[in-house]
């Protein structure tokens, strides 16, 4: 069984370009300083001593810095490259980390988390684009999967080290070793790419204009709006979970740090041979039900188990198997309502979701928290998406679509 799936990792990554090694060590080093936000809710209410429905208000600001970033970001990266958006991006990220520090008040906090995640998410639309463009079409989506395992590898580690940090030192601290971490990226992405031939792709507006619209296709706006609501649900895990580790279970910034952790552990080690095995035996939108119907259970598990490292223990299991199986598949499933002159607009309204969901999620999980308490909370999360996957049970894609898969 073990050299079985040692076999299938070396099978999977043999091939690969060696710029798309180096975009996910750049990957691994910027996403390893992902310190601050996970411990964000828990900083903003018991350091600074917010309410619960300031403290949404300015996660919900950090979610309306992403959704334009991430805008911002696809114009730039089509206009002047991936490489320069890039280097644009991690520079002025860490900027913004060391600068938030020194913000106490409401709305200078406001806008510093809003610029945070609006540099911060110019950088996905490059990334993507980077990772293309050093691919095949025959390795793309393993240079994805390889991109994939570094950022959840540095996700593993971020909470880990902030938890450690928060115990032992400050919350300045933990500001400066994660704007630090990120101008490191931007050292080591600029060393290594600035020789490289960068492409500006300039589209057709002929062939932009060509085909249908994917907000006029009422099936896939069914299927982003379920989307969206199983989104609002997930974000949860960074938005109200772990305050509800600190003040419902009790459990301090080091335990917290240390299931953070343990999210992305799991997926490191077993995403991509689960995925491999998945999509040769299951079409995409059972394994998006199955996921989400996981990340939902996940929610009911902390509401309702009154051990609460148990609690804590089986959310962490089920959330982030959900998590590696509605995700990649879902990918799939939207691409099914694509074709090739339309496929941009369709994936472009796709990644708002959890954009979007970023907005909403921290306004929503806080408010409901405050008035109904936490257990309330997840109950309503299961809920939320048990009725997303009935409505998405409903949605098929046109027949005239090309498969992308």
């Amino acid at each position: 069984m073990n050299n079985s799936i040692l076999s299938l990792y070396k099978n999977s990554l043999s091939g690969l370009k060696r710029d798309i090694w180096l975009l996910s060590l750049v990957m691994l080093v910027n996403r390893s300083g992902a310190m601050v936000v996970p411990f964000l809710s828990i900083y903003l209410n018991q350091e600074l001593g917010y309410s619960f429905g300031e403290c949404g208000i300015i996660m919900a600001c950090y979610g309306a810095g992403a959704v334009l970033g991430v805008l911002s970001g696809g114009i730039l990266t089509d206009r002047v490259g991936f490489f320069k958006v890039q280097v644009f991006s991690l520079l002025f990220t860490s900027m913004c980390f060391i600068a938030v520090m020194y913000c106490k008040a409401f709305l200078p906090l406001c806008a510093g988390f809003f610029f945070i995640s609006f540099f911060a998410d110019h950088f996905r639309p490059a990334n993507l684009t980077a990772i293309e463009t050093f691919s095949t079409k025959e390795n793309l989506v393993r240079s994805i999967t390889l991109v994939r395992l570094a950022i959840n590898l540095g996700y593993s580690v971020g909470p880990f080290i902030g938890g450690l940090v928060i115990a032992y030192l400050s919350y300045e601290v933990l500001f400066i070793l994660n704007g630090s971490s990120i101008f490191l990226a931007f050292i080591i992405f600029y060393s290594l790419f600035k020789n490289k031939q960068h492409k500006v792709i300039v589209k057709d507006s002929k062939e932009e204009k060509a085909d249908r619209l994917p907000w006029f296709d009422k099936e896939y706006m069914l299927f982003i709006l379920s989307y969206t609501a199983i989104a609002f649900v997930f974000l949860q895990l960074i938005y109200t979970y772990p305050l509800g580790l600190k003040l419902d279970l009790l459990f301090n910034e080091k335990i917290i740090g240390i299931y953070m952790a343990l999210n992305g552990i799991i997926i490191f080690i077993i995403e991509m041979p689960l995925i491999f095995t998945l999509e040769k035996k299951y079409k995409p939108l059972p394994m998006v039900l199955l996921g989400s119907f996981m990340v939902g259970l996940s929610f009911l598990a902390l509401g309702t188990i009154p051990h609460p490292h148990v609690a804590a223990i089986s959310f962490t299991i089920l959330i982030t198997f959900g998590e590696m199986i509605c995700f990649p598949f879902a990918n799939m499933f939207a691409l099914e309502f694509s074709n090739d002159k339309n496929r941009g607009k369709y994936m472009g309204i796709f990644t708002m979701t959890f954009a979007i969901a970023s907005i909403l999620s921290p306004l929503g999980g806080m408010e409901i928290s405050e008035r109904f308490g936490f257990s309330s909370l997840w109950i309503l999360c299961f809920a939320t998406v048990i009725i997303a996957c009935v409505l998405m049970y409903l949605v098929r894609p046109k027949k005239n679509s090309v498969h992308a898969c």
